[in-house]
């Protein structure tokens, strides 16, 4: 999506469709999750949230980065998963290739095993397109129900509290999460 405060039908900008609108097929939020290893606690926490992960790997380093083995880890539950290979752009096409063997032999055996890997370039925008159509057509919204009492996964958080207090009396606040039953209403 191009923002909310932006149309959902923006014009398009591929050259020749100039004169045409883009439809608006539903939101996608991504969650950036770096390879340190003092973000790793993060990124976990995260991907209990998450409806699928796109797995990044730069096709000008050897396969796989430690901490690729650690975000291939962290996503284990997740149903949906798409592995983009990026950077093909700055190297030949027999090491795309190599490369490309060596992602199908490192998720052989895991969870991953059959999940598509797409060559990319985020800088050239190759193949970005691909990636949006499997985004929208492969991996289901999942359903929401409104109706079960509240039921909300919590991501991040902190508190103000000694060590000790009572339940009425904690305070703190939510930093994250996501709602997985009902609405939660701002008053």
């Amino acid at each position: 999506a191009a923002g909310r405060r932006k149309k959902d039908s923006p014009a398009c900008d591929v050259p020749g469709f100039e004169n045409t609108r883009m439809k608006l097929l539903r939101h996608v939020f991504f969650v950036d999750c770096p390879g340190h290893d003092i973000l790793m606690a993060t990124m976990l926490n995260g991907a209990a949230i998450m409806d699928g992960a796109l797995l990044l790997i730069a096709a000008n380093e050897s396969c796989p980065q430690p901490q690729t083995s650690e975000h291939l880890a962290a996503l284990a539950g997740l149903k949906h998963l798409i592995i983009l290979q990026n950077k093909i752009d700055v190297i030949q096409e027999s090491a795309a290739m190599n490369q490309h063997e060596a992602i199908q032999k490192f998720i052989q055996g895991t969870k991953a095993e059959g999940a598509p890997v797409v060559p990319i370039s985020a800088q050239l925008k190759y193949n970005i397109d691909v990636i949006c159509e499997y985004i929208v057509k492969k991996i289901p919204i999942p359903e929401r129900n409104f109706t079960s009492p509240p039921n909300m996964i919590v991501v991040r958080s902190f508190d103000v509290n000694k060590p000790g207090s009572e339940v009425n009396e904690i305070r703190g606040g939510v930093a994250g999460g996501t709602i997985l039953r009902d609405l939660l209403l701002a008053m």
